[in-house]
């Protein structure tokens, strides 16, 4: 064997021991983060459950950064350069391109959140959104300029009412300005909106930094945490002031505003949320949002007065803690992306000098760095509900209201992840509302093909739209129930399981074919079914039922539904025919 095979063998061992003596914090937090990493993966099984994705006509292409359903029950979606498109929602769920609304004319402002406001009704369309001046590292606009001042508080909230019936955009009120979005790439936001419960509105202000303290990479602008930034803020409407917009850049800027004033409208909720680029007010009573973890070779501040990288804290803000949290440049690991279960005043490991936040995550087990040995989470530190793992980008939520599946699905948590390109679902329960399974979006067909980024569900059909951004378009996932759990009402709240033929081949037709081909079989965006060229050729009809059509608008259902089902749908179909009078 050769001397230095031999030398390694035997240094090796002694290499290994002398680490787990000298260095088990090192290695323990190693295990901890490996440990994280592969338990983040969805665990749970909910069979019977399984979404159609149907590719949506070329009308709806777009960036789209958010979408809603409005009170007219259209679907609202949010282009990157601030326009609006409303679409008409067809019984298919088919989405049909009414007006394209344009709130700053033809110049181009880079928008991410959109939502109806409390008092919306069909006739009366009250829209919040909020968006920055010029391009980011996301998308350059073509009238923007090239160059743009990355200490600029650019970040703005705007009120808008739209007319109904036409794409007349009829107030642009901007209600916030100077919003801290700036930063190295001037990329985190002023993200998506939500209205809570008690009818203030929310919104996730990204962060500037990576870890904390002032990321200073070649070819960066240096920048560091504002007051506002990597927060949960919410906007109280009963304290807008008659004279519009409130500029809110804070001392720290060079400004004025003070979130802690009594009478402040737009104060700090929670802290430490990095980049929350989406949340939901959930039935339960609880606020959940998405948190993009930063990368590595990041900085982290001091608490130390005596460092040179020490920042102080805000005036109002009297700081009681450790003052030998050191400072490490150049941090590693990159950091896992989780969801939070966001209280009001908690804060959730973002560290922020000028809020006296200093501790990153969970302390000595977030860094692999001995400076960090012993360091405990930040007294205030509410922890995390859920792991995503490290780079999966998780965007937007919803929560799923309908009562397809027999409700099965009822109060899970959609999350888009547009680092997998797909959906996955959490359901929050127990004393705390805490997330207590997680499911395999995949494993029910909801998959996507590139970067996923919002996601909406129709309440009243069960249907899904996500925004795939990386494919500048909205695709749409339809709801397909299973044999095994498929059930007929009787009435009340008992349910029997199908036993007839004919009226199994009803449920499966009203649940997956009748928003096509219509009630009757008469034909919608699809053809007719008791037409006399499906009476003549009624095996090539069969053939398409179980293979799918040759242009792809109609699936193979042969993998979906059961042989015993597929003879089920035939007959529906059959009587469909007879009672057309052929």
């Amino acid at each position: 064997m050769n001397r230095k095979i031999k030398k390694l063998i035997f240094i090796l061992p002694i290499v290994l021991l002398a680490v787990v003596a000298f260095y088990p914090n090192r290695l323990n937090r190693y295990v901890k983060r490996k440990f994280r990493a592969y338990a983040a993966a969805p665990k749970s099984e909910l069979k019977g459950v399984m979404f159609q994705r149907i590719e949506l006509v070329n009308m709806v292409k777009g960036p789209y950064t958010s979408l809603v359903i409005g009170p007219d029950h259209k679907l609202y979606a949010s282009a990157i350069d601030g326009k609006i498109m409303r679409f008409l929602i067809l019984p298919s769920g088919d989405l049909l391109l009414e007006h394209t609304f344009k709130p700053f004319g033809e110049v181009s402002k880079f928008t991410i959140g959109l939502a109806f406001d409390p008092a919306s009704k069909s006739d009366s369309l009250i829209v919040w959104t909020t968006y920055a001046e010029g391009s980011s590292s996301w998308v350059k606009f073509p009238d923007s300029p090239e160059e743009h001042d990355k200490t600029n508080w650019a970040g703005c909230m705007a009120r808008l009412h739209l007319n109904s019936t036409t794409d007349q955009v009829l107030k642009n009120e901007l209600v916030l300005q100077e919003l801290p979005t700036f930063g190295p790439n001037h990329e985190n936001y002023a993200n998506s909106i939500v209205f809570g419960p008690d009818g203030k509105l929310y919104f996730g202000q990204g962060a500037n930094t990576g870890m904390g303290l002032c990321d200073c990479e070649e070819n960066q602008e240096p920048s560091r945490e504002a007051l506002l930034s990597g927060a949960i803020l919410y906007l109280d409407l009963n304290k807008l002031p008659k004279k519009l917009p409130i500029v809110v850049k804070t001392l720290d800027g060079g400004g004025s505003y003070d979130p802690y004033q009594v009478m402040a409208p737009l104060k700090i909720y929670a802290t430490g949320l990095r980049n929350a680029y989406d949340m939901v007010w959930h039935s339960n009573g609880q606020l959940y949002t998405t948190i993009n973890g930063s990368g590595g070779n990041e900085n982290t501040p001091t608490s130390d007065p005596e460092s040179p990288y020490y920042i102080p804290p805000y005036i109002k803000i009297n700081y009681t803690g450790s003052k030998d949290i050191p400072a490490v440049i150049g941090a590693q690991p990159d950091q896992n992306d989780f969801m939070a279960r966001v209280e009001q005043g908690g804060y959730y490991g973002h560290p922020n000098p000028l809020r006296a936040e200093y501790v990153l995550n969970y302390g000595d087990a977030a860094l692999d760095n001995s400076a960090y040995d012993g360091v405990v989470p930040d007294v205030n530190f509410k922890g995390f509900t859920y792991d995503f793992g490290p780079h999966v980008a998780p965007t937007g939520v919803v929560e799923y209201k309908s009562e397809t599946f027999n409700g099965r699905l009822k109060g899970c948590l959609i999350v888009a992840r547009m680092g997998h390109n797909d959906l996955v679902l959490v359901r929050p329960d127990g004393e705390k509302k805490d997330i207590v399974k997680d499911y395999d979006g995949s494993e029910m067909g909801l998959e996507l093909d590139s970067g996923p980024l919002d996601v909406v569900e129709d309440t009243k059909t069960g249907n899904i739209y996500v925004s795939e951004f990386g494919n500048k378009t909205i695709t749409l996932f339809h709801p397909i129930e299973k044999e095994a759990t498929r059930l007929v009402k009787e009435g009340g709240n008992k349910s029997k399981e199908i036993l007839d033929p004919l009226e199994g081949g009803r449920v499966i037709y009203e649940q997956n074919c009748q928003i096509c081909h219509g009630a009757e079989g008469r034909g919608g965006i699809a053809p007719s079914l008791v037409d006399r060229k499906w009476i003549n050729e009624r095996d090539s009809m069969m053939l398409i039922i179980e293979n799918g059509s040759g242009n792809g608008r109609m699936p193979a259902w042969k993998h979906k539904l059961s042989n015993k089902e597929i003879k089920w749908i035939e007959g529906y179909i059959i009587s469909l025919q007879k009672r057309a009078g052929h």
